[in-house]
């Protein structure tokens, strides 16, 4: 139970909520201009793990005390430890976000050995003038006037600061705006004027505390390079990012945020899970397996084990750092998994324990247009990844495996089969009859000619192996070219279709094919751009496109929705995933070899 209290300091009263629990206290601190109420789904979480925590309303938010002059951060910072002495608390981990996080460096700097760990979230490290640019960027709070424009011009503002905005969001930004006024400014003021890059190494240098960082993947100042300094400023503190959550990361990811604080701060114990991590190394990330304890899902999450997974090109590309990752490290990769629900968190309504499902490779996508949030909340990529016993996943991001398909076939559809529907169905609006020319044999490859053979279309494959040639015929594919022996092969794709060309290309090649696919194509054709197993880039010449009406699509995988459709799809035309070769949990390492290899069908690894 989450209890309200408050405390008197030299400033005034300072408020806040709190846990009961054992050991150390974690002190949290919020973002302007929410209060500590933006703390609650943390708080539950720690409660129901047993850890006693506290959560303070920064002077001039919340019901805390409003500052009657422009306090400096390490005013804050006072105000704050001032708070957690009438307590009486000693010592604490403290955990703070955004704003509260260049306030916690001053405890940190000012109290060193109270501190048992530093968890951050939202770093400015900038130079002076850009801070300032920054701050005027934000503005000042509107003043209060007789018609209420205030009000509006407020909530536009906060709405505002969301690429995705979600109501109850926006409704609590604006409220702690509307009551914190021009103590957000005082804040605002505070923390841009502050120089955390220099009050951060005082404090390590003063005291011997864990520090990590845990951020969201579309957080702003993830993206806008801020996080990279603070990476090469301090390249001994881990930084971990989590889905997307943009501003709100302890209301949008409380559980990861939670489990993140617990993970640091906990002794570790019951480490009986197997784990796969990518560890950055001279010339990528090497493959390295820890163990772990079990997760424990927050609200809206689902826990499922892991029985089998499958490797994708773009796991490869991960590795070899020819897919971005925004420069994380020590994360859990791949985004395909199947395997069944052991736990639900509250909230999550979907799926039961026991039911038998397969990650969506975006973990926030259910359909429509994408979006920032939806990009970022891919597996595997930075983010965290299936290649685990137990895995957390949102409860919108799984499907349910039909009944008769084994947990291996299932592991073969998030990312190269929801690509191919993408490219043939969503994207392509593939029809009967059309001739749909597939580059590469490859596992979106032989979806691509599995889902055109059962719409009833004619596949022709590209391929340099005549003995794959004719494996994708078996599946439906109406003809084969050997490009090493046809090296002109437009004029013969043309040739096979009566010189109309083709109506679909799944482009898979990169800049070695990209131009001939297009001469393949015929008038109002349609290109699904995918791949680069020769590289990314490549001139696209811009008068065919005109002249033949031709379309271009670049695909990127597919929502929860494509994903549906095409499991009812497979299900309907009795399809089920082409797998070449299976590899026990503990053999990873051949997998991704095998797979570099060129693999006719999925590699998948059994967990367990």
């Amino acid at each position: 139970m989450i209890e309200k209290f408050y405390v008197t300091t030299s400033g005034g009263q300072i408020h806040g909520r709190r846990v009961q629990g054992h050991g150390l206290p974690v002190v949290l601190l919020h973002r302007t201009p929410v209060s500590s109420a933006g703390f609650v789904a943390v708080l539950e979480f720690l409660a129901r793990a047993g850890q006693a925590a506290v959560a303070l309303d920064t002077p001039g938010f919340g019901e805390s005390f409003m500052p009657t002059t422009a306090p400096a951060a390490d005013d804050y910072g006072r105000w704050l430890l001032e708070a957690i002495d009438a307590l009486h608390i000693p010592r604490f981990h403290l955990c703070a976000h955004h704003t509260g996080t260049h306030f916690a460096a001053e405890i940190a700097a000012a109290a060193p050995q109270r501190v048992a760990s530093l968890t951050l979230s939202g770093i400015i490290v900038a130079p002076a003038s850009e801070r300032v640019a920054l701050r005027a960027d934000i503005g000042d709070a509107p003043n209060i006037d007789i018609d209420g424009r205030y009000v509006t011009e407020t909530f536009r503002l906060m709405k505002s600061l969301f690429i995705d905005p979600i109501a109850d969001l926006v409704h609590a930004e604006t409220l702690g705006a509307l009551v914190a006024g021009h103590g957000r400014d005082f804040a605002f003021d505070a923390i841009f004027a502050q120089d955390f890059e220099s009050v951060l190494k005082r404090a390590l240098a003063a005291g011997a505390m864990p520090v990590q960082v845990v951020q969201a993947a579309d957080d702003p100042l993830t993206l806008n390079g801020t996080l990279a300094r603070f990476r090469e400023s301090f390249p001994q503190v881990p930084v971990e990012l989590t889905g997307p959550a943009f501003l709100a990361l302890p209301e949008r990811q409380s559980g990861a945020f939670a489990r993140a604080i617990l993970d640091f701060t906990q002794e570790a114990k019951n480490m009986v899970d197997r784990r796969y991590e990518l560890v950055r190394d001279a010339t990528g990330y090497a493959l390295s397996l820890v163990q772990a304890s079990t997760p424990v899902p927050g609200a809206g999450e689902v826990l499922v084990r892991i029985r089998a997974v499958s490797l994708n090109r773009r796991d490869l590309g991960v590795r070899d750092l020819s897919y971005p990752v925004n420069g994380a490290d020590h994360f859990t990769p791949l985004s395909d998994g199947a395997g069944e629900v052991v736990a639900v968190g509250p909230g999550a309504t979907r799926w039961q324990v026991g039911d038998r499902v397969m990650s969506t490779f975006f973990q926030n996508h259910t359909g429509g247009r994408m979006t920032l949030s939806g990009v970022m909340s891919s597996l595997g990529a930075g983010g965290s990844g299936v290649f685990a016993d137990h895995v957390i996943l949102a409860e919108s991001g799984l499907v349910a495996i039909p009944a008769g398909w084994t947990y291996e076939q299932a592991a073969c559809v998030p990312c190269a089969g929801v690509t191919a529907w993408s490219a043939l169905k969503t994207l392509g609006q593939l029809r009967a009859d059309d001739h749909v020319l597939v580059i590469g044999t490859g596992g979106v490859a032989l979806f691509a000619v599995q889902i055109a053979a059962a719409s009833g279309a004619r596949p022709i494959v590209l391929s340099s192996s005549n003995e794959k040639i004719e494996r994708a015929r078996a599946l439906g594919a109406v003809a084969g070219l050997n490009y090493r022996d046809t090296p002109d092969w437009p004029e013969q794709v043309r040739k096979m279709t009566n010189g109309a060309g083709v109506q679909h290309v799944v482009e898979l090649g990169g800049a070695g094919t990209l131009q001939k696919s297009i001469a393949s194509l015929g008038l109002g054709g349609h290109l699904a751009l995918i791949g680069a197993l020769e590289g990314f880039g490549g001139e696209m010449p811009v008068a065919p496109l005109i002249f033949a009406g031709l379309r271009v699509s670049a695909v990127m995988v597919g929502s929860r929705d494509d994903h549906q459709a095409l499991v009812d799809f497979m299900v309907e035309h009795r399809l089920t995933p082409l797998i070449d070769r299976t590899f026990d949990f503990n053999e990873a390492e051949a997998a991704y070899e095998h797979c570099a290899r060129g693999a006719f069908g999925k590699v998948i690894v059994r967990v367990g």
